[in-house]
């Protein structure tokens, strides 16, 4: 599990990774959300799906570099990976739990865009299951 309790993504950031599910679309879109060790998100970087698939995502090599490199010279952490479901519910795929390389270190958010307004939710993914996880909208 990450050390913070909750994820706290700025109203700002949030609508820039919604706007990112909607223009990525009907692909799966892809990005990571950085920031401070107590959960508070301040950065975030959009990643191009090599697969522009509908049902998965691979992330693009060069990018997650760039971002990598660009989280360690800004003294933050990666705390959440996201990804959007554009024809279903936000809810992890056998493909999501299958594909997480990252352990239980961090936060996988989903946007779902099945239904009229986008949907968003947040997950720990951990050996072979998932379960929600705490995120709020920082300032509320």
């Amino acid at each position: 599990m990450p050390p913070f309790q909750t994820l706290l993504i700025p109203a700002d950031l949030l609508a820039a990774v919604v706007a990112h599910a909607r223009a990525d679309a009907p692909a799966e879109c892809c990005g990571l959300l950085a920031g401070s060790p107590d959960g508070r998100v301040t950065l975030h970087f959009p990643i191009r799906n090599d697969l522009a698939s509908p049902t998965e995502y691979l992330t693009n090599a060069r990018d997650m570099l760039a971002a990598s490199k660009a989280v360690r010279t800004a003294g933050a952490e990666v705390l959440a990976v996201y990804h959007s479901h554009p024809a279903s519910p936000p809810v992890p795929s056998a493909k999501d739990v299958a594909g997480n390389h990252w352990g239980d270190t961090i936060v996988h958010v989903i946007v779902g865009l099945a239904g009229r307004e986008p949907d968003v939710r947040a997950w720990h993914i951990a050996d072979g299951a998932y379960s929600p996880a705490d995120w709020a909208v920082a300032g509320i």
